[in-house]
């Protein structure tokens, strides 16, 4: 079993109905959007604080399930909010560079800050959901409101395939840890080539290992 769905069949709401959580993390999402930034920062303290009772998990285990996608929100980030100018007032602290001045623009970094708080207070609501729904209840919920079977099955696709790869992802970085793989700079970047390259392997192994297990119990291309 995948360690989310291990939480999402302890948790203290596995009795609820699975359309009632769906309409929660719908109403989530719409309050993650909306302009109002105080909102979405009680968003983010109210939904965080209720999974982590709900779902039975400590602090540090909540966070980890952040490592993987804080990378990717703050390189979207970084790239809204650095800009090359030829005015210097419109950048803090501006580097001139080919002519020009490199920098934090002024007018980005606001909007910047305001999509890195909407984006966390929507995956805070996402995980909230997956943390406290089991797959068969979200797979329910889906054919409940009429979607396509292909687009159905897409979506169980990919949650396993995720979760694989995060769980890989989670014993190959703890075996290197053990190794001391990461104990100098150096090592750390090896480590992550290494890390990179089992990944891929471990993925297309994962993807063999389920097209013979489909082939063995006669697929025939719709996931009963």
């Amino acid at each position: 079993m995948l360690t989310i769905d291990k939480y999402a069949y302890q948790n203290r709401l596995i009795d609820w109905s699975p359309r009632l959580k769906g309409l929660l993390w719908l109403i989530g999402m719409v309050l993650a959007f909306q302009p109002i930034q105080l909102i979405k920062v009680a968003l983010i303290i109210g939904v965080a604080g209720w999974t982590l009772y709900v779902a039975r998990m400590s602090f540090h285990q909540y966070i980890k399930w952040f490592y993987a996608i804080l990378p990717f929100i703050l390189l979207s980030i970084i790239g809204i909010i650095f800009t090359m100018s030829s005015d210097p007032h419109a950048i803090y602290y501006p580097v001139r560079l080919f002519g020009n001045y490199f920098g934090v623009s002024v007018a980005m970094l606001p909007k910047g800050l305001r999509l890195g708080l909407q984006v966390f207070a929507a995956v805070i609501c996402t995980y909230w959901f997956a943390l406290t729904t089991p797959f068969q209840q979200i797979i329910i919920t889906l054919k409940a409101i009429h979607l396509p079977k292909l687009l159905i099955e897409e979506t169980m696709l990919m949650y396993r395939f995720i979760f694989i790869f995060i769980d890989a992802f989670e014993q190959i970085y703890r075996a290197q840890k053990l190794r001391l793989g990461y104990s100098t700079f150096r090592l750390s970047l090896h480590s992550a080539g290494i890390l990179a390259k089992m990944l891929f392997e471990q993925v297309i192994i994962n993807y063999e290992a389920m097209v013979h297990a489909l082939d063995a119990k006669l697929y025939t291309g719709e996931f009963k």
